[in-house]
């Protein structure tokens, strides 16, 4: 006999079913992936040409429990690894910075008092190296004029029409070398004389700013 509440009852049953089985996601234990068309498959496991891929294990419910990021390439480990050590490299560089730094401001406030000591330590080591350029540029002129000499000797010794000895051709040689070490000497020397005086400006303005952010301190130990 045909019962029409027993039939619709069946039917719900058989549709409930129906919508679940076409949910993969609700069997308990699947894996989810995505094949090289794009399209997304579920299943016990996940096949081994995938696993290096980008997949997911799913509860029950099918909530994911857990994703696999695909492995990277040798490429992209690559420029990890080249971006690791670039930043490590620039971390040392900023720390050796600071701890030098440090040890500048330390050195500042330890030795100087007022702004008048490091102009005086400038001038002293200023007048220091205009001493050393003012003695090569002293060498360099008698060595010059004695290299001169030598060169007569040598045209007059040539034009009566005899060889000149060899120890007046090593002596040019020598002079010569010695007159360009010192005009190198020179050159160093100018170069440390900017350099001094560069540096002085930048020490002159971190001393007072080191001495302002001191004097600040105490103003606000004081209050407190």
């Amino acid at each position: 006999m045909f019962r029409p509440k027993t039939y619709l009852n069946k039917l719900l049953l058989s549709s409930m079913i129906a919508n679940f089985l076409l949910l993969p996601c609700a069997y308990a234990g699947l894996n989810k992936w995505v094949d090289e068309k794009g399209q997304i498959h579920y299943g016990d496991r996940v096949p081994s040409k995938y696993l290096s891929k980008e997949h997911s294990q799913l509860n029950e419910q099918g909530v994911i429990l857990r994703t696999n990021k695909a492995l990277k390439t040798e490429k992209e480990l690559s420029v990890e690894e080249a971006t690791r050590r670039t930043k490590a490299a620039e971390d040392k560089k900023r720390l050796i910075k600071a701890r030098k730094q440090a040890l500048r401001d330390r050195v500042l406030l330890d030795t100087f008092t007022t702004e008048s000591d490091l102009s005086l330590a400038r001038d002293a080591r200023i007048e220091a190296i205009d001493s050393q350029i003012s003695l090569a540029e002293t060498l360099i002129k008698n060595d010059e004029k004695k290299l001169s000499n030598v060169k007569v000797r040598i045209d007059t010794i040539e034009k009566s029409g005899r060889v000149a000895p060899e120890n007046l051709h090593k002596e040019v040689i020598s002079v010569g070398r010695q007159i360009q070490n010192n005009y190198a000497f020179i050159e160093d020397k100018t170069n440390e004389r900017d350099e001094i005086l560069k540096t002085f400006k930048q020490d002159v303005k971190r001393f007072l700013q080191l001495k302002k952010e001191k004097r600040e301190m105490q103003e606000k130990q004081q209050r407190e």
